[in-house]
């Protein structure tokens, strides 16, 4: 529920002095409102307690590493000599490999992906398998690197400070701006405010004991949040540090009474119009906010400081060259703007301009959505003389954009390997969009955006799009959520591949609902009327990022060497199908046909480097295809192997005889006996028709068809085991079509075998 500007109107006053435009708004029942949202961290220096907790996890990685080899040279655990395989010098993996038939190459490729896999002191491969996700694996595995800049101090649980850490937050070490929020206490020089110094006191909220009492380190911990999120989309290091000498940008003193020197009661906060850049250090050109303006609705408590948030975001943004956003509701420009409800939008129920806050029945408490705004909310009027101010653009001319974390193209996406992201970003205009390439397998996608932490009722800047883009661009899954400033998705990946994950600022639009369409352009043009939404203008900031997608099946590709393409018959051809790899696993098993169907089932073969003999002169087609270790097949591949020869006239003959006695049952047996036929070149024919005449105790013929190989099998009826008899088998002939029978080869000669007993 929105209030208008209470009875008294706010005094709004400007003079010159020098070459400065001083700017500060006056309220003596609705008070000045000073909007600050919160932003996100590329860089970020923890509290102390949160170090301490950094250095057990350190501790505890260090105790891994002793047992699992990472950072524990000669050792894995108690195993002198072992290291992880990854780590492992090129040489004793190469020896390690060779002992199990692999190649350098391949052991190296598995140790990539696979930290359990180590290497023995007498060089041998082992596993030592701790069953859990390693971190910083590689494709098939859960990955937990981070993606992009870790917005988690902003995204997550507020970090928890102490007397010292308090004091040294920041939202962006390094940026070639700094933002120096100043809760110290601080002396200003006498300069540009008075003639003589300022002393301002440390900041120190009504009802607490002292300055380090933790109520107030905790409300300096969530100003310095929000107001960082208010200036994530600039290279500008928001901080509660003392910045070095050479620091250039603003100190924003926090604290003490405007009574205290400036004695005029409604002020909450003051600043020269474009002072951002100069020194921070022994600058006479601070600019303040107050905690005490005289007014004590308008102080903030122990339990909500959003009117100091808006407060200082909004004074910083005077020395940034913006002026004041009002409204035309009554017919004249006014200089603030209570701001306006939305409908529709659980969480957000009105959405204020960060330059034009104004005092409301129940502040410190604000609007639930502050932005910074180009004009686009119902009524709006520009405290300026050239129309409506573009606060984007203006702040910009005052400190450069950041780096673009994620590529805005297809081209230019953010990889992510694996199989989940842990990550974050940041939104830095209403064009910028941020996508992740990534590569899934058939099934279940989720993904969880969550924009910047919330205080009490007060939101972070940016309304997350989020959207699931297929290998051409095209969104095939979107989300857009109304109850709150982030986003989920949950969506069945009907075919494995390349996908895009795009997030992006959006805005809302009353009349679609959750029919919003998750495009960079979110909800164009200027919301107009009482009762509306907002505009992706100002939907800016940082965001965290996770998810998890199935891992792509991907096929392993299948490559033959061998130590020769032919020769003159017979040829033996040494094949090798060991450099095949596979890009999400490795290579398990070999299929191999030597396209020489006539050499029976040495034809084929399941070995990673046989040999196959080539008996008859021709062109042969060998193929391979393999299998990973998720049994996926590979594409074939092929190689022509050339065998040049006199061919022999073709002949078939008997190339071994056998006789035996073979049990039937428990008391019978049979005479039996196996014979093989092979053609010119030894090569076993099929379907050759083997005639065989039978003497001895038992008289007849037989006749029947070799199988693949060339064999066939004739048995003389059972008989008792204990009774004795004679047989002898003969071949009397073989037939094959246009093949001679070639008596004179026979194996035995004559063709014939007796057995008795």
């Amino acid at each position: 529920m929105r209030f208008s500007v209470m009875a008294e109107q706010i005094r709004r006053s400007t003079y010159l002095k020098g070459n400065r435009v001083k700017t500060f708004g006056l309220k003596e029942n609705g008070f000045v409102r000073k909007p600050s949202s919160p932003n996100i961290v590329v860089g970020f220096t923890p509290p102390l307690p949160l170090m301490s907790k950094l250095f057990s996890v350190l501790n505890i990685l260090m105790l891994w590493a002793s047992a699992f080899g990472a950072g524990a040279p000669g050792s894995v655990g108690m195993l002198q000599g072992a290291a992880v395989a990854v780590e492992a010098p090129d040489e004793r993996m190469s020896i390690a490999a060779g002992k199990i038939g692999w190649s350098l190459a391949k052991a190296k490729e598995v140790a990539a992906k696979d930290r359990d896999l180590h290497v023995s002191a007498d060089n041998r491969l082992f596993y030592a398998c701790k069953f859990v996700a390693p971190v910083g694996s590689l494709p098939g595995a859960a990955s937990a690197i981070q993606t992009g800049p870790d917005t988690s101090t902003f995204t997550g649980t507020p970090p928890t400070v102490t007397a010292t850490s308090a004091f040294q937050l920041h939202s962006r070490p390094g940026a070639s701006k700094v933002l120096y929020l100043d809760f110290n206490g601080h002396t200003t020089p006498a300069g540009v405010w008075q003639s003589t110094p300022i002393v301002t006191p440390a900041f120190k909220l009504s009802g607490t004991t002292s300055a380090t009492d933790q109520l107030n380190l905790n409300a300096i911990r969530d100003i310095w949040l929000h107001v960082a999120e208010d200036f994530a989309p600039w290279d500008i290091d928001v901080t509660t540090e003392q910045p070095p000498t050479t620091a250039r940008g603003q100190r924003c003193v926090i604290g003490g009474s405007v009574m205290d020197w400036m004695g005029v009661s409604g002020v909450m906060g003051v600043a020269h119009l474009g002072s951002f850049g100069g020194a921070i250090n022994g600058n006479d050109d601070n600019n303040f906010v107050f905690i005490d303006n005289n007014f004590p609705s308008m102080k903030p408590t122990t339990t909500n400081v959003e009117v100091t948030i808006l407060c200082v975001a909004h004074e910083v943004g005077h020395t940034v060259g913006l002026n004041h956003w009002g409204e035309t509701a009554s017919g004249t420009g006014q200089a603030y703007t209570v701001g306006h409800t939305v409908t529709g939008y659980t969480g957000i129920t009105s959405v204020c301009p960060i330059m034009g806050n104004s005092g409301l029945v129940g502040w410190p408490s604000a609007c639930n959505l502050n932005q910074w705004s180009k004009g686009d909310y119902p009524f709006a009027y520009a405290q300026t003389t050239g129309g409506l101010q573009d606060d984007i653009a203006i702040i910009s001319t005052f400190a450069p954009k950041v780096t673009d974390d994620h590529g805005n193209t297809l081209a230019t996406a953010t990889v992510v390997s694996g199989t989940s992201i842990t990550g974050g970003g940041v939104i830095s205009d209403s064009s910028d969009v941020d996508l992740m390439k990534i590569t899934a397998g058939v099934g279940a996608l989720t993904l969880t955006v969550t924009p910047h932490l919330k205080y009490r009722n007060y939101n972070g800047n940016l309304k997350v799009g989020l959207s699931l883009l297929n290998a051409s661009g095209t969104a095939v899954a979107g989300s857009y959520s109304l109850s709150g400033m982030g986003a989920t998705m949950t969506y069945v990946i009907p075919t494995g591949g390349t996908y895009y994950i795009k997030v992006n600022g959006l805005g809302y639009d009353p009349t679609k609902g959750t029919s919003q369409v998750p495009t960079n352009t979110g909800v164009t043009g200027t919301v107009v009327g009482t009762s509306a939404g907002f505009t992706n203008y100002g939907s800016l900031g940082r965001y965290g990022i996770t998810g998890t997608w199935q891992q792509l099946m991907q096929a392993p590709t299948a490559r033959i060497t061998s130590d020769r393409t032919g020769g003159v018959r017979p040829v033996a051809v040494a094949f090798d199908g060991r450099t095949s790899t596979d890009p999400d696993g490795v290579v398990a098993g070999y299929s191999w046909n030597f396209g020489d169907p006539a050499s029976g089932t040495a034809n084929t073969s399941t070995l990673a480097n046989p040999v196959h003999t080539y008996s008859s002169p021709g062109t042969f087609t060998a193929s391979l295809t393999v299998t990973d270790n998720q049994g996926n097949p590979s594409a074939i591949a092929t190689k022509v192997i050339t065998v040049t020869g006199a061919a022999l006239p073709n002949a078939v003959h008997v190339a071994s005889m056998t006789g035996s006695w073979v049990k039937a049952t428990n008391v019978e047996v049979a005479g039996t006996a196996v014979i093989q036929v092979v053609n010119q070149y030894g090569q076993p024919l099929q379907s050759a028709a083997v005639y065989v005449r039978v003497t001895g105790s038992v008289t007849g013929s037989a006749a029947a068809k070799t199988d693949v190989n060339g064999y066939v099998t004739i048995q003389m009826p059972k008989q008792r085991a204990t009774n004795s008899a004679t047989y002898t088998f003969s071949v009397t002939s073989v037939v094959y079509p246009a093949y001679t029978y070639d008596v004179l080869s026979n194996l035995p000669t004559p063709a014939t075998i007796t057995i008795s007993r």
